[in-house]
């Protein structure tokens, strides 16, 4: 039986091989506000719609997007791919992002290679990779990181976001609480994606950087 998912791989990786683009390219991650527990992700590259993914608060996909983000950012140097699973609750769309390698001695310079990598989605319905972007390390962090927090720090000002989103995403962390009202409730979302691993890599101009000479 064949592999679709290493097929589709294979041609990917033989096409930035056979050519590599001069330029990155732009990815954006936007979110709809949640209706009926479904939450519409859009992933755009170059000003354009790739893909819509309807996440589900029954599989809510954003913790382990922050895991997965924390994942690349622990291991910038080591040229680790990495990969995240959001699940719709029908079929599975698997989200990978692969470094591009340098050798040691390339990062060790004064002035170091940009730290690039290539970013694909494949679908499990369709068993093909439906979106691609060879991307900066950091741009792609802070495309997704900043995208969901600034989500959900809005929608937490709605007073229907606990209904829509939290009381389904995160139903043990909402059964701690007896009152609605309480304010933490609205904070659950932003207290489950919040990272301060990835805030301090974003943070820092040199966490990019392997070498960084003496001023």
């Amino acid at each position: 039986m064949n592999n679709n998912w290493l097929l589709e791989r294979s041609k990917l990786y033989a096409k930035y091989a056979e050519k590599m683009p001069s330029m990155t390219d732009k990815l954006e991650l936007q979110l709809d506000y949640p209706d009926c527990g479904w939450l519409k992700m859009h992933f755009i590259v170059n000003d354009e719609e790739k893909l819509l993914i309807a996440a589900s608060d029954v599989y809510e996909p954003f913790e382990d997007i922050r895991d997965w983000l924390e994942q690349i950012v622990r291991h910038i140097f080591d040229f680790t791919p990495t990969e995240v699973r959001i699940y719709d609750e029908s079929d599975d769309y698997l989200l990978y992002y692969e470094p591009f390698f340098f050798h040691s001695d390339e990062l060790l310079t004064k002035h170091p290679p940009q730290l690039d990598g290539l970013f694909y989605i494949y679908d499990s319905y369709e068993k093909k990779i439906v979106s691609e972007a060879v991307v900066e390390t950091k741009k792609l962090v802070r495309a997704f990181y900043e995208s969901i927090l600034n989500f959900a720090k809005e929608s937490s000002k709605r007073e229907e976001f606990v209904d829509d989103w939290i009381q389904g995403a995160y139903n043990r962390e909402y059964a701690e609480y007896d009152d609605d009202d309480d304010p933490r409730v609205k904070e659950i979302f932003i207290n489950k994606i919040t990272s301060p691993v990835v805030e301090e890599f974003l943070n820092d101009e040199n966490s990019t950087t392997r070498f960084i000479p003496i001023k």
